[in-house]
């Protein structure tokens, strides 16, 4: 399927993907979230049934994982993109206190994480579960009898990761897709996935190179703690205190543009391409550019990418870009047989360049 068809699935109606790219860890024992804090760069302010995301980074202040962190009880349910689980434990075994009485267990061996996504997600999920799951609060979970619900999701559309035990995945796998199929939806990649994300302001570890940038320069300050040290945070100070150069800026363009272009100003460089993919939603090229602290803020339009032909243009933009057609979309009055009864604005009310 063209990703334009999976991309439709997401943005319309409803989408089902694998979530092979996410670790799934459980620390088990009353320290939990006290070894968790240790090695992540949040305040892990967070009661139990809820989630919240923060960070794990290097020591020179770079982020190596993006982290949910789910209390529940005496334990700590954690979703890890970027980092394995023997990573994961190296990084506990050096930076929490050895004293701390905890067990890491790895889900990924008797569990599969599927995921839904889309403005209507939520009505497959109540044929499927039930109806109770309209009201699970964003950053919030609950077990079921064959596995665990997450609401999440980084999409900007309504959101649900799901975590099935081995035996039952397959048939849960199966019932989906013919319900999601049955919402004119279908299983969408991780470069789908990744895309909506994009154009929702949602940070990813692969979304371009991350090397030698802090979250200070990826607008990523709030998931820093101000009253705790962490792995990292001297870098973060350093780099604080002499103040940032270049900053992380959402851009579109209309095409002709990829990573690692140089972008120019009307009288000097004034950065580089992060990441540059074509969006359909907007009808061309969305992205992320490293540009000057001076003009890193949306709204310019001045900003030209040369080659060998002519100049590719780009303008700044705040995110998220779209307005998400699950803003629109409630619950408790709509459904997507009746979806051709409401209006909806454009997903982008932008234009290009």
């Amino acid at each position: 399927m063209s990703l334009e068809a999976e991309y439709r699935s997401v943005r319309h109606g409803a989408a089902l993907s694998r979530m092979d790219h996410v670790g799934l860890l459980r620390l088990v024992g009353e320290d939990s979230i006290e070894a968790v804090d240790a090695v992540c760069s949040g305040d892990l302010w967070v009661r139990d049934g809820r989630m919240l995301q923060t960070l794990i980074l290097d020591e020179q202040g770079q982020p190596i994982a993006d982290v949910y962190v789910c209390p529940d009880d005496d334990a700590c349910f954690l979703m890890v993109e970027g980092m394995t689980t023997e990573d994961f434990s190296a990084r506990l075994g050096r930076h929490a206190n050895p004293e701390l009485e905890i067990e890491l267990e790895d889900l990924r061996h008797e569990h599969e994480l599927l995921s839904l996504h889309g403005p209507y997600a939520w009505e497959v999920l109540s044929k499927w579960l039930t109806p109770d799951v309209i009201g699970l609060p964003y950053l919030s979970f609950y077990r079921f009898d064959r596995g665990i619900c997450f609401r999440a999701g980084k999409t900007g559309e309504y959101g649900y990761d799901l975590v099935i035990r081995s035996e039952d995945a397959t048939d849960a796998r199966r019932e989906l897709l013919e319900l999601v199929n049955s919402f004119g939806g279908s299983e969408v990649s991780l470069e789908t996935l990744d895309l909506c994300a994009l154009e929702n302001g949602f940070f990813s570890v692969r979304h371009g190179s991350i090397e030698g940038l802090t979250p200070l320069e990826l607008q990523l300050q709030w998931r820093i703690s101000t009253r705790k040290r962490f792995p990292g945070i001297e870098a973060i100070e350093e780099r604080r205190a002499r103040g940032i150069r270049r900053r992380l800026t959402h851009f579109v363009a209309r095409e002709g543009l990829n990573a690692g272009d140089a972008l120019h100003g009307p009288d000097a460089r004034v950065g580089e391409v992060m990441t540059a993919v074509f969006s359909p939603g907007v009808g061309g090229l969305i992205g992320t550019a490293l540009l000057d602290i001076s003009v890193a803020h949306p709204g310019i339009d001045q900003f030209f990418a040369p080659n060998r032909d002519s100049a590719t243009r780009i303008q700044t933009v705040s995110s998220p870009l779209l307005v998400n057609r699950s803003l629109f979309v409630d619950p408790h009055r709509h459904t997507y047989s009746t979806r051709e009864d409401a209006t909806y604005p454009p997903l982008w009310q932008g234009s290009l360049p």
